[in-house]
């Protein structure tokens, strides 16, 4: 009886595809994660209302927004600063931990956004941003 043999010596090498695309991943995952990557700190941009990038806060916030002749405004009812000040006061003794987002007319004077910013600080507020519109829009 006969056993059928196959020829070796024919076979072509071959590169095996999918353990070279597994070790690209990985190195590629190993770089992702290893990488700091660098950001700016936030400033005021008095030349560019638009950002390209921006973030939503998902907790608690409370909105104040400067027009550019100075009006401030609680969300959408006008306010003068004593009620801001004592509005923004009740807020933050409830959560200390509350974002207060400032929405400043491109046209404000910067004067405007600091007083609102010195108010927030003073009543204990750490957590506040600038709002910005995302560019393109």
């Amino acid at each position: 009886m006969m056993i059928a043999r196959r020829s070796v010596r024919n076979k072509k090498p071959t590169i095996q595809i999918v353990p070279l695309v597994d070790i690209i991943f990985s190195v590629l995952v190993f770089f992702m994660l290893a990488t700091t990557f660098k950001t700016h700190p936030a400033g005021l941009n008095l030349e560019l209302p638009k950002a390209a990038s921006w973030d939503r806060q998902a907790s608690s916030q409370i909105t104040i927004s400067v027009a550019k002749d100075g009006r401030m405004f609680l969300g959408e009812r006008q306010v003068s600063s004593n009620t801001l000040r004592s509005e923004v006061g009740k807020a933050l003794e409830k959560r200390p931990d509350l974002f207060v987002v400032i929405k400043a007319d491109r046209e404000a004077r910067y004067d405007y956004i600091v007083q609102v910013m010195d108010v927030v600080r003073q009543l204990g507020g750490y957590r506040f941003g600038l709002a910005v519109e995302p560019r393109g829009r």
